[in-house]
C-alpha cells in the first residue's frame, strides 16, 4: 500500500511542465556498394565481389534540452561493417557555464581531425567515406570530460575545446593490417583550436595519450617466443606491444570555400614513443571541388607513410651476432621472422579519387567516386575501387 500511494503522489511531478524536457530526435544513414575493381586485390574492405555493408550505416540521435543550460545528448549507431550491432556512439550530458563556456561529460567524441564531430555523418562532407590515411587512429569515441570555449576576435569565430578521454575497443585492428583483433585501451588528453575567418576554415588539434595498451597478437606471440631462450629482459621484450605507452598526435586542416568551388587539406602525424605494436604515421589530404546547381565534383589526392618501429630488433639482432655459430642458426629465422612481422605494418602509398554528388532531394544525396591506390612499400598491394550510395539525414 506504502509504494501505491508513493507512486500516485509522483505521477503528477512527472507530468508537471518544469520537468519535461524538450526532446528532439533525428538521425542518418548512408547505403553504400562497392568493390574492388582487381579480382585478387582487395581495397578499403571491398574484395570483386559488391559489397552492401562495408561503409553501410544507420544511427537515431536523441538531444533533451533539460533547460537553464543543462542538455543530453545520446546517439546510437549501427555499422553494416559489424553486422549491424547498436552501440551508443555519444551520450553525455552538456551544461552552459556561461554564454561562451560549455562543460561536456560523458561519452563522446575525441575530435582529432577536422570531421570529427560528425565523421559518420556521411551527407556533412563531399566524399563517401573520408580518406582513410588521416582518419585512421583508433581513437574515435570514449568516456571523459571536456571544455567548449567560443568567442569572437574582430571577423573570426573562435572555438577552443579541451577534453580528457578514456577509449577501450574490445577487438581493434590496426589500419592497413589483417591481424587477429583484440582489445585496446588509451587515455588521451586533446586540444583543439578551430578558427572561421569569412569563407576560410582552419585548425590545430593536439593530442597526447600518455597510457595506450594494445597487445598486437602476432607480436605477443614472437616476445612470448623470445622470452622462453632466455636471452633478454624483459623491458626488451616488452617494446613489442604496447603497455601503457604514450603517443603524440598534431593535426592541421585549412579549408577555403566561397560557395561555388573549395578546397581542403588535413594533415596528421602520430608518434609511439616506445610500442613497436604501431608504426609512426604521416598522411595528409588536398581535395577539391566545383559545384554547380545541384552536382559537387571533386578530386582529392593523398599521401600516407607508415614507419615500423625496430627498437627491439634493433637490440636483439647484436645479441644474436655475438652467440656461437650453432646458437645463431638456431635462432636466425626467428630473428628474420621478427623483421618480417615488424615490416607487415609498413606503408609508403598514395592516391587520388575522383568523385560526384548530387543533391538529388534536400536531405539526401546521391554519390560515386572512384579511387586508385598505389603502395611503394609493405604487403598492402595496389588495388583500386568504385563505390556508391545514398546519404541522408532526418
Amino acid at each position: 500500500m506504502r509504494k501505491t500511494t508513493i507512486a500516485l503522489a509522483l505521477l503528477p511531478l512527472l507530468h508537471s511542465p518544469a520537468l519535461l524536457a524538450e526532446v528532439q530526435i533525428n538521425g542518418f544513414a548512408s547505403i553504400v556498394a562497392g568493390s574492388s575493381l582487381d579480382d585478387d586485390e582487395p581495397l578499403y574492405g571491398y574484395d570483386k565481389d559488391i559489397d552492401f555493408n562495408e561503409h553501410t550505416k544507420f544511427a537515431v540521435q536523441v538531444a533533451a534540452d533539460l533547460g537553464q543550460g543543462l542538455k543530453a545528448t545520446a546517439q546510437v549507431l549501427a555499422r553494416g561493417s559489424e553486422d549491424y550491432s547498436a552501440e551508443f556512439e555519444w551520450a553525455y550530458l552538456s551544461y552552459d557555464i556561461s554564454d561562451n563556456l560549455m562543460l561536456m561529460a560523458g561519452r563522446q567524441r575525441f575530435n582529432l581531425y577536422k570531421y570529427s564531430d560528425y565523421i559518420d555523418v556521411g551527407y556533412a562532407y563531399h566524399w563517401i567515406q573520408p580518406p582513410q590515411g588521416v582518419y585512421s587512429l583508433p581513437f574515435s569515441s570514449g568516456e571523459g570530460v571536456g571544455l567548449l570555449y567560443t568567442t569572437q576576435w574582430g571577423d573570426t569565430d573562435v572555438g577552443v575545446t579541451y577534453k580528457y578521454i578514456t577509449s577501450s575497443i574490445d577487438d581493434y585492428v590496426p589500419s592497413g593490417t589483417d591481424v587477429e583483433p583484440a582489445p585496446f585501451s588509451a587515455k588521451a588528453h586533446v586540444l583543439n583550436l578551430n578558427f572561421t575567418t569569412g569563407d576560410f576554415e582552419y585548425g590545430l588539434n593536439l593530442g597526447y595519450a600518455p597510457e595506450v595498451t594494445y597487445l598486437n597478437p602476432d607480436l605477443a606471440l614472437l616476445a612470448e617466443t623470445w622470452a622462453k631462450t632466455g636471452l633478454f629482459d624483459e623491458s626488451t621484450l616488452n617494446d613489442f606491444l604496447a603497455i601503457d605507452d604514450a603517443v603524440s598526435l598534431v593535426g592541421v586542416h585549412g579549408k577555403y570555400d566561397p560557395g561555388n568551388w573549395f578546397i581542403l587539406a588535413e594533415y596528421t602525424t602520430s608518434d609511439y614513443q616506445d610500442a613497436n605494436a604501431f608504426t609512426n604515421q604521416d598522411s595528409i589530404y588536398v581535395s577539391a571541388g566545383i559545384r554547380w546547381n545541384q552536382l559537387t565534383f571533386h578530386l582529392t589526392y593523398g599521401q600516407d607513410e607508415n614507419k615500423p618501429q625496430y627498437d627491439s630488433y634493433n637490440a636483439m639482432a647484436p645479441v644474436i651476432a655475438g652467440l656461437p655459430a650453432q646458437n645463431q642458426a638456431q635462432l636466425l629465422p626467428l630473428l628474420a621472422l621478427t623483421k618480417q612481422a615488424l615490416e607487415t605494418q609498413q606503408q609508403d602509398s598514395n592516391y587520388y579519387t575522383v568523385g560526384l554528388r548530387w543533391d538529388f532531394h534536400p536531405s539526401a544525396a546521391f554519390k560515386v567516386e572512384y579511387t586508385d591506390f598505389t603502395n611503394d612499400k609493405g604487403p598492402t598491394a595496389d588495388g583500386q575501387a568504385l563505390m556508391m550510395g545514398v546519404d541522408l539525414v532526418f
